[in-house]
C-alpha cells in the first residue's frame, strides 16, 4: 500500500546528506500491537520479513510480495529468527523462555523446542554443521548447539556480553562485537574456539555487525555514533564513518554495498568505498525503529516501529 502524505508528516521523515536517500515505501500494519520489537530478518527462499516482536512476545511473519502481514505465532519473548535453508523451518531465539521454539516453515506452528540454561539473545546458523550459534543474553558465553540432536553441545567462553554477530560461513569463521570491551571477536567454528580479538576505536560499546565477505570487511556499529571499518585479514581498523548513535542493528545490500545502521528516530545510509566507508545520509525514522533488514530482491530496506496502539514495518526505496 502506498503510504499517505499525513503518514510522511508524522513519522517525520528527513534526510541529512543527499536529498535523495531513501523515499517511504510500502508499510504493514500490525493492528492492536504496543510492545517493542528487536531483530529483523529476511527469508529470500518465501520473500517474507520475519520479525521478532519481543515484548508482544510474538514471531510476526510478513509476505513481502503482497505487503501483507501472514500471521504472529505467540513464543514468548522471541529476540532473533533465522531461516533453515534444509528443511525450511524458523528457529527463534526466545530470550526470557531460556530457549530456542522450532516453527514448521509452512504451517507456521511451533513443532519443537530446544532448552537451554541461561536466556538466549542472537543467533546465527550454519547450514552445513547444522549448528546454531547462540549468544547468551549480557553473559560471557555462547552455545553451540546441534539442531538434530536439538542440544546443546558445547560452548564458548568471550571477555564480555555478546552482540550481533556475523558468520562467514566458507571462511569458517564467526564474528561476534563485545561491548563491554568495544572489541570484535573472531571465533574458528571448525574448532568452535576464540582465536582472535580486534579492538574497534574509534568505535565503542560496539551493537550492529555486518559482513562483506567477498570484500573482507567487517562494519560494527558503536553506540556512541562511529561505524568502523575492519579488515578481516589483519583484523585492523581501516576505516570509520559517522553514523546514528546507539544503534540497534546494521544491515548490508551487497549489491549495492550499502550499509543501513538503524538507532532509535534515525537510519543512517553508508556507502563502502576503496578506503573505508562514507556517510550518505540519515533518514528520520521513528524512536523505535531500532532495527533493519534488506530485501535482497527488490532492495527495500525495512524496519519496525509501534506508535503505542498499533505496529507497523516500514519500508524505504530508492527515490
Amino acid at each position: 500500500m502506498k503510504i499517505s502524505l499525513l503518514f510522511v508528516a508524522a513519522l517525520g521523515l528527513s534526510l541529512v546528506g543527499r536529498a535523495d536517500v531513501l523515499k517511504p515505501g510500502a508499510m504493514v500494519k500490525i493492528p492492536d500491537s504496543a510492545g517493542k520489537f528487536d531483530f529483523l530478518e529476511i527469508d529470500g527462499s518465501r520473500h517474507r520479513l520475519l520479525a521478532s516482536h519481543e515484548k508482544d512476545e510474538t514471531a510476526d511473519i510478513i509476505d513481502l510480495d503482497a505487503n501483507k502481514l501472514i500471521t504472529r505465532v505467540k513464543l514468548g519473548p522471541v529476540v532473533d529468527t533465522v531461516l533453515d535453508p534444509k528443511t525450511g523451518n524458523y528457529f527463534c531465539s526466545v530470550q526470557d523462555d531460556k530457549r530456542i521454539a522450532v516453527l514448521d516453515g509452512n504451517t507456521l506452528k511451533e513443532i519443537d523446542s530446544i532448552a537451554l540454561d541461561g536466556e538466549t539473545d542472537g543467533i546465527v546458523f550454519e547450514a552445513k554443521s547444522r549448528h546454531l550459534f547462540v549468544t547468551h543474553d549480557n553473559g560471557t558465553h555462547l552455545w553451540i548447539v546441534d539442531v538434530d540432536a536439538k542440544k546443546a553441545i558445547a560452548t564458548i567462553e568471550i571477555p564480555g556480553a555478546p552482540e550481533c554477530l556475523a558468520l562467514d560461513a566458507a571462511a569458517k569463521k564467526l564474528y561476534l562485537n563485545i561491548k563491554a570491551t568495544s572489541e570484535v571477536v573472531v571465533i574458528d567454528i571448525a574448532a568452535n574456539k576464540l582465536v582472535a580479538k580486534w579492538p574497534l576505536a574509534p568505535a565503542i560499546a560496539p551493537h550492529g555487525l555486518v559482513l562483506d565477505a567477498a570484500a573482507g570487511r567487517l562494519y560494527s556499529a558503536g553506540d556512541n555514533g562511529v561505524l568502523a571499518v575492519l579488515d578481516t585479514k589483519s583484523g585492523h581498523v581501516i576505516g570509520s564513518a559517522k553514523i546514528t548513535e546507539h544503534v540497534d542493528q546494521a544491515a548490508f545490500d551487497a549489491t549495492t554495498h550499502t550499509i543501513y545502521c538503524a538507532g532509535p528516530g534515525s537510519l543512517s545510509v553508508v556507502r563502502a568505498t576503496s578506503t573505508g566507508a562514507e556517510l550518505v545520509g540519515n533518514v528520520k525514522t521513528a524512536d523505535t525503529a531500532k532495527n533493519v533488514a534488506v530485501d535482497p530482491k527488490t532492495h527495500a530496506v525495512w524496519t519496525t516501529f509501534t506508535d503505542g496502539k498499533n505496529s507497523y514495518a516500514q519500508s524505504f526505496v530508492a527515490p
